[in-house]
Order: C-alpha cells, then sequence, then structure tokens
C-alpha cells in the first residue's frame, strides 16, 4: 500500500512551496479537517454550497466543517484524503477553547436545547402570512383612493419582507426540519416567492459569512465599499483604485459622508439583493466564481423568484394604477424592508473588529464568530422582530 504523506501546518499554511513549478490549475488545493489533509480542488466545481469552500483552503476547517456538514458529508471528504498532520504539529492555538466549545456544543445537543419546536415556527409563519394579508387587504380596498392607505400597505408588506428573511434564514440553516428537503422548501417559498431572494444566492453568500464573519476581502457582507467602509483595511482599496481623479473623489466622498449616507444606501439593499438574487440564477450566473465553484440552480427556485415578481407588481398594477402612487408604493416598502434588515445586521457585526486575512489565519472557528458578533439580551419585541 502507498506511504501515506505527512504534512507539516507550515506547509498547508504555506502553500506556495508546495506548489512550486506547478500551474495553478495543477496546485492542491489543501485544507485540514481533524488533523486529516485533503486536497479539494476536483471537487470544488462540484461542492452543493459554492465558493464558500475556498475560504478555508491552507486552514484549518475542523470547526467550520463539523458546523456546516451533516454526517454524510464525512464520506464524501474521504474521497480527496491525501494524507496527516505530523503528530508533533497537531496543537493549535487556542485549541483547548475549540475542545471547551465542543464539549458545550455536545452538552446542548444532549439536553434538546437544538431541537425546534414546530408549533413556534408554525405560529411564525401563519402570523407573517397575516401581516401579508393585511398588507394586501388595505391596498386592494383603498389602494386607488388614498396615498396614506398605499404607504401604510407598502409599510406592512416591508415589514413582512423583513420578517421572511430570518424565517427564511432559520429554515435554509436547516435548524428547524433535520430533513434537508423541508428546509429548502420552506426557503424556497418564504425566501424565494415571499421575499424575492434566491435561496442558492443566499447561501452562498450567508455561508461564505459565516465561514469568514467580518474578514476582510472574504466576507461579502462587508465587500461594499465605496458605498459603506466598514474598516481601515477597506480604504487600502484607495491604493488599487485607477488614478482617475473623479473616481477616487467620489470614493473619498462617500467614505467621509458615509454616516449620512448610511440608512438612505440601505433603503435599496433590498432591492439591491433581489437583482443579484435574479442574476445568480441565470444560465451564467456564477460564471465570475473562482476555480469554476458554482451553486446549483433548481427550476423551483427560478420558479419561486418569477412567482415573486408576478405577485408583487400584479398588486400594485391591479389594486393601485395611478402611476405616482405606484411608485411611492414601491419605493416604501423597498425602504423600510431594507433598513429593518439592515437594523439586525447593523446591531449584531457592524461596529464589531474587521479581521485581516493574515489574523483570520491564525483565529480558530469560534473566536471568530465571538470577537465579530455583539451580545444581545433581547426582550420580547427582539426575539419576535429577529
Amino acid at each position: 500500500a502507498p506511504s501515506v504523506r505527512t504534512f507539516t501546518r507550515a506547509e498547508i499554511l504555506n502553500a506556495e512551496a508546495l506548489n512550486e513549478g506547478k500551474k495553478d490549475a495543477e496546485a492542491p488545493f489543501l485544507m485540514i479537517i481533524d488533523n486529516k489533509v485533503y486536497d479539494v480542488r476536483e471537487f470544488v466545481p462540484d461542492h452543493p454550497g459554492g465558493s464558500v469552500i475556498l475560504t478555508h483552503v491552507g486552514r484549518d476547517g475542523t470547526d467550520v466543517f463539523d458546523t456546516f456538514h451533516p454526517e454524510a458529508a464525512w464520506e464524501t471528504l474521504a474521497n480527496f484524503y491525501v494524507g496527516d498532520i505530523d503528530e508533533s504539529d497537531r496543537a493549535i492555538k487556542n485549541d483547548d477553547f475549540a475542545a471547551e466549545v465542543r464539549k458545550l456544543r455536545t452538552l446542548f445537543q444532549s439536553l434538546g436545547y437544538y431541537d425546534s419546536s414546530k408549533a413556534y415556527y408554525a405560529f411564525k409563519v401563519s402570523f407573517n402570512l397575516c401581516i401579508w394579508g393585511l398588507s394586501t387587504f388595505i391596498v386592494a380596498k383603498w389602494g386607488q383612493t388614498s396615498t396614506l392607505a398605499n404607504v401604510l400597505s407598502a409599510a406592512l408588506l416591508g415589514l413582512f419582507w423583513q420578517q421572511c428573511g430570518w424565517l427564511a434564514h432559520d429554515f435554509l440553516h436547516h435548524q428547524v426540519f433535520q430533513d434537508r428537503f423541508w428546509g429548502d422548501l420552506f426557503g424556497a417559498f418564504l425566501g424565494g416567492v415571499c421575499q424575492g431572494f434566491s435561496s442558492s444566492w443566499w447561501k452562498d453568500k450567508h455561508n461564505t459569512h459565516h465561514a469568514a464573519p467580518n474578514v476582510h476581502g472574504e466576507d461579502p457582507d462587508i465587500d461594499t465599499h465605496p458605498l459603506l467602509t466598514w474598516s481601515e483595511h477597506a480604504l487600502e482599496m484607495f491604493s488599487d483604485v485607477p488614478d482617475e481623479e473623479l473616481t477616487r473623489m467620489w470614493s473619498r466622498f462617500m467614505v467621509l459622508n458615509q454616516t449620512w449616507f448610511y440608512f438612505p444606501i440601505l433603503s435599496f439593499a433590498r432591492l439591491s439583493w433581489c437583482l443579484q438574487s435574479i442574476m445568480f440564477v441565470l444560465p451564467n450566473g456564477q460564471a465570475h466564481k473562482p476555480s469554476g465553484a458554482r451553486v446549483p440552480i433548481s427550476l423551483v427556485e427560478q420558479l419561486s423568484l418569477a412567482m415573486h415578481w408576478t405577485w408583487y407588481l400584479a398588486t400594485m398594477f391591479l389594486f393601485i394604477k395611478d402611476p405616482v402612487n405606484m411608485i411611492v408604493y414601491f419605493l416604501v416598502s423597498q425602504a423600510v424592508c431594507g433598513n429593518l434588515l439592515a437594523i439586525v445586521f447593523s446591531l449584531n457585526h457592524n461596529g464589531m473588529p474587521v479581521i485581516s486575512k493574515e489574523e483570520a489565519v491564525d483565529m480558530d472557528f469560534f473566536t471568530k464568530q465571538i470577537i465579530t458578533g455583539r451580545d444581545v439580551h433581547p426582550g420580547l419585541f427582539a426575539n419576535w422582530f429577529t
């Protein structure tokens, strides 16, 4: 039998040494999981989660792999095994802390803390659909006679969308059902038909955010410079901007005045994500992804977005008709949802440390989650709202 290769952690982290003399297309994508080394290059185009797998190439992905994947994924992973970490090099920074968190997770699982309440989610979904019903009732009854009614209906619709976003978040994280089929189905309904977000686009974006939270250059949620600049790391982009005076003036103006533009920009966050969703599910929507990474797109998902825009536009054309009031309805619904979504992620992540890629290499998965998320002690409203 062929001997198993032994690697040091330094070799994995400094992959250039291993790849010396090889063309980029031949270079291995090595990662460490449970002190074993895997070359996932050939798997990247087939990885169901898309490009998120690339966030831990050259790093230890033990805990992020265990967090994101079901037991069956270990069998798939075994196909890409290429060696082990040397026994003298198995201890990592903060290993004791990570071990304690793993024990805590096992304890919580045994106590049933991760078992979802189906009754709670039945209430949440039903209550949310009632908000949609009330919004539709108001615009259907007074949409052609009252601008105020249109504003109220649009605001309720924005709230409905915001709630759909967080509900789809729970279902698509598979925290409601153990059977992922049902999680994806409810995610397609709440996230696609109701909210207008592509489930695959969301998984690609959001799971990458969880794998690399607030990591500059890796977390797509903070890749918004110069519209919004979250840290001094993003300012380094000034040196990469073409030496065009107008471009530099625009970037400088936005950075210096982002306090004033913060909420107006986020008023259009939902619309931006809807457009990104549509682009993502098109045939070439993931052509820009590195190394051929892509998330599978189903016909159901494409139809869910078509259904969303059908009922949304039909509501305006059937019940409002007046062009000015239709524009008001559109802008208010988008702005309310965008800002309600922003309130939550602004509280949780914005203002917390932004990590460089170099810092992320030496930081375990659990530490990244803790230092980039703000502790919140919620009341009844916050528990419902989020």
